[in-house]
């Protein structure tokens, strides 16, 4: 073989193959161009779907973690009040003898309505977070 006719033979072959090459770029270009509104929808359906699924799944993990931190805050605030309706109690049976009359007299009232205070807060938050568990036990079952 000569090296001409070689040379003629793959310049051809080149040729060709680069417009085969161009006739399938730009059919590709022209089909994404079409294409390209359908991909936009699909990109937005799968956006949502990831966050859907993103907040269903901190529904069921942070949900039940959040639930019980809120029990368990309203029932040791609860222990707390009862603490401090505890002490003013004392306070208040140490000076149950001035009823009727001594220089203690309104530090004797002022000791039991704020123990009285006290023991409806501890009161109240257990209340709550009792209330707040039977809720959920309820949503609970089908």
């Amino acid at each position: 073989m000569e090296p001409t006719r070689v040379g003629r033979k793959l310049g051809i072959g080149v040729r060709v193959a680069s417009g085969i090459l161009r006739d399938r770029a730009s059919q590709a270009a022209h089909s994404m161009q079409q294409e390209a509104p359908a991909y936009a929808a699909r990109s937005a359906q799968t956006g949502r779907a990831v966050t859907a699924g993103a907040k269903n799944f901190g529904k069921s993990v942070w949900g039940p973690f959040a639930h019980a931190g809120g029990v368990l805050w309203l029932e040791i605030t609860g222990l707390f009040f009862a603490l401090f309706g505890i002490f003013f109690a004392q306070g208040a049976w140490r000076l149950r003898h001035t009823w009727y009359s001594g220089p203690s007299h309104t530090r004797l009232i002022t000791y039991a309505v704020v123990a009285l205070i006290f023991f409806y807060f501890a009161f109240s938050s257990f209340y709550r977070a009792r209330r707040k568990e039977k809720l959920k036990r309820q949503t609970q079952q089908p």
